[in-house]
This record gives C-alpha cells, sequence and structure tokens, in this order.
C-alpha cells in the first residue's frame, strides 16, 4: 500500500477517534487490516468484513463510523 493511503487511513481515524467508543480495538483491527492489505481497496473491503462480523454492536458502530470517515477523505 502506498504511504499516501495508509496517512489517508491514519488521519481518518484522527478524525473519527472523539466519536469512538472503544478506539483502541479499532486501532488494533485496522492494523491487522492493514498488514494484510495491498491497496486500499482491499483494506476498504476486509474491514467491511470485519465490521459486519463483529459481535457486539458498539464495535459494530465504532468500525462504521471510521468507515465512514475514511469514504468521507476519499472523496475529498
Amino acid at each position: 500500500m502506498l504511504e499516501a493511503e495508509e496517512k489517508l487511513i491514519r488521519d481518518s481515524f484522527s478524525s473519527a477517534m472523539a466519536y469512538l467508543f472503544y478506539p483502541q480495538d479499532l486501532r488494533e483491527l485496522i492494523g491487522r487490516v492493514l498488514s494484510e492489505s495491498q491497496s486500499i481497496e482491499t483494506f476498504l473491503e476486509k474491514l467491511k468484513q470485519a465490521v459486519s462480523a463483529e459481535a457486539d454492536s458498539t464495535h459494530k458502530t465504532d468500525g462504521q463510523i471510521f468507515l465512514n470517515e475514511l469514504r468521507r477523505h476519499l472523496t475529498s
């Protein structure tokens, strides 16, 4: 993955952090998915799958907040 894409992911996480209930858990998930991804598209898909598979609704919501923020950064 390009350094600029990783920076975009980090910036999106920073922007969303104030709205997250479990930011450390999401940071760990993002790091895990990031290490498995070769592109931002792959990252988005894998993270979306991981968030959907999450049993806890609060963790799901945190994931959705981050994904929405990342999509916002991608389109701006």
